[in-house]
C-alpha cells in the first residue's frame, strides 16, 4: 500500500511539474510548514515566499523541491548562498533583494533557466565575467550595491531586457561603456553618474 501511494504522489508531482507552463497563476506558499504539507499531499509547490522571516540560509528541505519555478527571499540575512541551489534546476525567478550578500553567488551563473534575478539592496561588488552563462536572463536587478566592476559580457545576453544599477556608485565613463555594450532593447537603470574620486 505504501508503494502504491508513494508511486501516485511520485507520478502526480511529475506529471504537474510538465504541466508548469502556467505556474505563475498558481498559489505563492508564504510558510514553510504549510508548503511541505502540500507537497507531502500531492501539490507540486511552484512559488514560495520566505520574505521577512531572518533566515541565514536557504532551508535544506526546499533544495529537493525541484519543480520550484520562484523563489523569494527578501528581507531575510542571507550573506552566501551555497553551490547546492543549482539543485532547484526549473528556477526561472529568484529575489533576494535586502539581505547581506557580498558577493555575487557563483551558483547563479551554473542555472540557465533563471529569467529574473534580484538582488538589490546587499552589498554585491562585483557581476561575474561569465554572467552570460545564465542564458535565460531577462531581468537583473542589482540596485543599491556597492559595485565596481561591470563586464562587458552583460551584452551576450541575448534576452536581456532590464538591466537595474539604480544607487550604484558610476562615473560617466562606466555609465557610457554599458550604453555603447548593450543592444538597445536593454532597459538601462541608472543614477545621475556620481563625481567619485576612487583610491588608487
Amino acid at each position: 500500500t505504501l508503494v502504491v501511494a508513494c508511486s501516485v504522489h511520485c507520478a502526480s508531482l511529475t506529471a504537474q511539474e510538465n504541466e508548469a507552463a502556467d505556474w505563475s497563476e498558481t498559489p505563492v506558499f508564504e510558510e514553510l510548514e504549510e508548503a511541505a504539507e502540500a507537497r507531502r499531499q500531492g501539490v507540486p509547490i511552484f512559488r514560495l515566499d520566505l520574505s521577512k522571516q531572518k533566515r541565514k540560509e536557504i532551508p535544506a528541505e526546499i533544495l529537493e523541491w525541484t519543480e520550484l519555478r520562484e523563489l523569494i527571499l527578501d528581507r531575510n540575512r542571507l550573506k552566501s548562498i551555497g553551490p547546492e541551489l543549482k539543485q532547484l534546476v526549473f528556477l526561472e525567478r529568484l529575489a533576494v533583494n535586502s539581505n547581506q550578500l557580498e558577493h555575487f553567488p557563483a551558483v547563479l551563473t551554473q542555472m540557465p533557466h533563471l529569467k529574473t534575478l534580484e538582488m538589490g539592496d546587499n552589498m554585491i561588488d562585483s557581476i561575474p565575467l561569465n554572467i552570460d552563462s545564465i542564458e535565460s536572463l531577462e531581468s537583473l536587478e542589482l540596485w543599491d550595491n556597492v559595485l565596481a566592476y561591470f563586464p562587458a559580457s552583460l551584452s551576450d545576453l541575448r534576452y536581456l531586457r532590464t538591466l537595474d544599477l539604480l544607487h550604484n556608485d558610476m562615473v560617466f565613463e562606466e555609465q557610457e561603456a554599458l550604453r555603447n555594450w548593450l543592444p538597445s532593447r536593454v532597459e538601462l537603470i541608472l543614477s545621475a553618474p556620481c563625481r567619485c574620486d576612487f583610491d588608487e
